[in-house]
């Protein structure tokens, strides 16, 4: 059987928090750290649960992770922007779109924009890394 692996593309929009919402794409991304979330566990043993402990699922919580860009200095920038909402401790709602080039899925979820790191260099291109928790649930569409 063949593999069913793919070097797909991505998208990485930002919304503008307007009304209605309008998502931009960031630009010049090159990797994302990886995103998603994780359920707490609570304890649930008792003593009807025997030699061994059990557990539920608590709330979840959304994963911190990086999006990597080669940095862009053309204004007005997405990059800028999403550097606005660091500066200010603010949250937005991005989408991600994955594609194999014939299927895609769309993840839709509020961050709050936590840091922005730049790389500058004089033998590669420069970099700008953001850093982005998750605020609540992630759609997929």
């Amino acid at each position: 059987m063949a593999t069913a692996a793919f070097k797909g593309g991505f998208t990485f929009k930002v919304s503008d928090n307007a009304s209605p919402e309008v998502y931009t794409t960031l630009e010049e991304v090159r990797s994302i750290s990886g995103f998603g979330k994780t359920n707490e566990t609570i304890d649930a043993t008792s003593f009807d649960s025997g030699n061994t402990r059990e557990n539920i699922a608590g709330l979840a919580d959304g994963q911190e992770f990086t999006v990597d860009c080669i940095r862009v200095h053309t204004s007005p920038s997405i990059q800028d922007a999403v550097i606005a909402y660091v500066d200010a401790g603010s949250n937005t709602t991005i989408q991600i779109t994955w594609t194999d080039g014939t299927n895609s899925k769309t993840f839709t979820f509020a961050v709050t924009a936590v840091g922005y790191e730049y790389a500058p260099s004089y033998e590669d291109v420069s970099t700008i890394t953001f850093t982005m928790k998750i605020s609540g649930d992630i759609t997929v569409a």
